[in-house]
């Protein structure tokens, strides 16, 4: 009868989200110097979760699978377009892996498309 009553001493969970956007665009610079913002907005491309238990990384992409490059020359702008048809956006996180999610951010500090095409061939 003694452990009847037992005292729940878990701490509760911790989750904290880093938001990620092009160089140029952003509020500042962290370690790495990777283009951080304070806030979800328009202007975030990717977003790092990240909880006691696991680290959850995403990057934005499109309806068929094409990484948003907020520099090309059919993106550039469309960052919170609706898709006219069915009412969905057009561009949506999608959770990747770590390296994909690095090729993205070494895209988003460089400008450099050779980060975004080798991102989009290890997601295929």
């Amino acid at each position: 009868m003694d452990n009847l009553f037992t005292i729940n001493n878990k701490p509760t969970p911790t989750n904290h989200v880093e938001y990620y956007t092009i160089i140029g665009q952003h509020h500042f610079l962290d370690n790495d110097k990777n283009p951080r913002t304070n806030e979800l907005s328009d202007k975030v491309f990717a977003k790092k979760n990240i909880s006691d238990t696991k680290i959850r990384y995403y990057i934005k992409v499109g309806t068929y699978g094409k990484i948003y490059n907020p520099i090309g020359l059919y993106s550039e702008g469309t960052e919170n377009k609706f898709l006219s048809k069915i009412g969905k956006k057009a561009w949506e996180f999608k959770e990747v892996n770590n390296r994909i999610f690095d090729m993205y951010i070494n895209f988003l500090r460089t400008k450099n498309i050779a980060w975004i095409n080798n991102a989009e061939r290890e997601m295929n």
